[in-house]
């Protein structure tokens, strides 16, 4: 299983960080991070502390800024957390950036959720939709660290080294994986079309 998705290998206890602007009413911020303390709970997470944060001016490394960002893996590490769970989407760069500061690993809520379909998943049609979200959620991280190691080693896009080949094979492979997934996930349905109304013919047969 993917590494990132491996939620056998994450710490059991997390630091929970919910981020308010002025968009969002504070009852609203509130309700949504009490609610990703549920998530957490339901992948056996333990909530070791959280805190909401005000949300005002945006930083590109890290969503919020350093002084903030200071605070909160302080408290983190007080708390005894082993990782820092963010109750909205972050990009890749935000990720990697607060992952290199806290020495932590961190996930955000839609890598909660789609793990918890992943438990949930029965069907073929719904493993598959899962495997498709969690292909779609990593394929820009694993580009964004593509980039990130060519700019660490200063080399043209000519010359890339075995760690840099082997970040763009996988990229490669992720979207050939996605595209075979969309197609049978297009089958799935086209069956699963076929058989209802191979029933609706047999109901109505029986009808008559």
């Amino acid at each position: 299983m993917n590494e990132l998705y491996d939620t056998a290998a994450r710490p059991e206890r997390a630091y929970l960080v919910g981020i308010r602007d002025d968009k969002v009413r504070v009852e609203e911020a509130e309700s949504l991070l009490h609610e990703l303390v549920g998530l957490a709970s339901t992948l056996g997470i333990e909530t070791a502390g959280s805190m909401m944060v005000q949300l005002r001016t945006r930083s590109p490394a890290t969503l919020i800024g350093s002084g903030k960002v200071e605070e909160i893996i302080a408290a983190a590490k007080a708390e005894g957390a082993g990782s820092i769970i963010f109750d909205r989407t972050l990009s890749p760069v935000h990720q990697r950036n607060w992952e290199k500061l806290s020495g932590m690993a961190v996930y955000d809520r839609s890598e909660l959720i789609i793990d918890i379909f992943a438990s949930r998943a029965r069907s073929r049609e719904a493993t598959l939709q899962v495997e498709l979200a969690r292909l779609k959620y990593s394929l820009p991280r694993l580009a964004h660290s593509y980039g990130e190691l060519h700019r660490q080693r200063g080399g043209s896009f000519g010359t890339k080294g075995a760690g840099e080949q082997k970040i763009e094979l996988d990229r490669r492979q992720i979207a050939r994986k996605i595209e075979d997934i969309e197609d049978e996930l297009e089958i799935v349905r086209r069956s699963r079309a076929t058989q209802r109304k191979r029933r609706e013919r047999l109901a109505i047969k029986r009808a008559a």
